[in-house]
């Protein structure tokens, strides 16, 4: 009788192992390459932006009143005026002071801008997509969502974050 237990979990068991699938393998010319320069280089640009967030948070909260926007820059709309909703594909006008994180002044001027044509850097543009016509804001845009690790080969150096302040005109 104990023989005929025992034979009969022996048998369960090995039709239970026998039904497991096998996880597939690669073929033995195909080998798993991890590439540690990207990784150390994705590293580097985590850190990069890690410690520019923590600037720019300090300055935002020292100028009070500022949120921050979910892609990562940081603005203050303080004049809100009555025109429409910016969005895709929108001709807006704008007057602008630009200047660097210690406020030294850039650019003074006035610019056009069709929100989605990738005519101004990412920030700005997703900033003015929260903006109605006659508003006015303050943007404090990092490197990565302005001109990045280049610059734009004139005015503004590699890895250089921005303040917009402006009006967007109806």
């Amino acid at each position: 009788m104990r023989k005929k237990k025992f034979l009969l979990i022996a048998l369960f068991c090995v039709g239970f192992i026998s039904c497991i699938k096998q996880s597939p393998q690669l073929p033995s010319n195909k080998v798993i390459v991890i590439n540690t320069d990207n990784a150390a280089l994705l590293r580097i640009n985590k850190n990069l932006t890690n410690r520019e967030d923590s600037l720019i948070k300090i300055i935002a909260e020292r100028k009070k009143s500022f949120k921050k926007n979910n892609i990562g820059f940081w603005y203050r709309i303080y004049s809100s005026g009555k025109g429409a909703l910016v969005t895709d594909s929108v001709r807006c006008s704008i007057d602008f002071q630009l200047s660097k994180l210690d406020e030294k002044q850039i650019q003074l001027g006035h610019k056009v801008i069709i929100i989605g044509k990738k005519q101004s850097v990412t920030g700005l543009e997703e900033g003015l997509k929260m903006m109605h016509k006659g508003d006015s804001a303050i943007f404090i845009i990092p490197w990565y969502l302005a001109y990045g690790m280049t610059g734009d080969g004139e005015l503004i150096p590699p890895y250089t974050s921005l303040i917009y302040k402006l009006k967007l005109n109806n």
